[in-house]
């Protein structure tokens, strides 16, 4: 008989994030937080349907991810802005 283990809602945010976001292999992803690929795999299909509507859990993080990318290239954009001027 095979028993099955619990994950946090953490564990599988992070790992599906690693695969989906960073783009890291799920085997990789897999042995190093010690999941089978199989349920791994599973996680990540069940975020894609999530993010596929509006209520996914990876779809608030994904908008949370961007505006945090948004603002830092606006940053970054004001600091070259800054450098130019100084040069010229």
């Amino acid at each position: 008989m095979k028993v099955s283990k619990s994950y946090s809602n953490e564990i599988k945010l992070l790992a599906t994030e690693r695969v989906l976001i960073k783009g890291e292999r799920v085997t990789e992803v897999a042995k190093d937080l010690r999941i089978a690929q199989s349920t791994l795999y599973t996680w990540i299909s069940a975020s894609k349907q999530d993010s596929n509507s509006e209520n996914g859990v990876s779809v608030e993080t994904l908008k949370q991810r961007l505006k945090k990318v948004s603002e830092e290239r606006d940053i970054l954009i004001k600091a070259a802005s800054i450098l130019a001027k100084q040069l010229y």
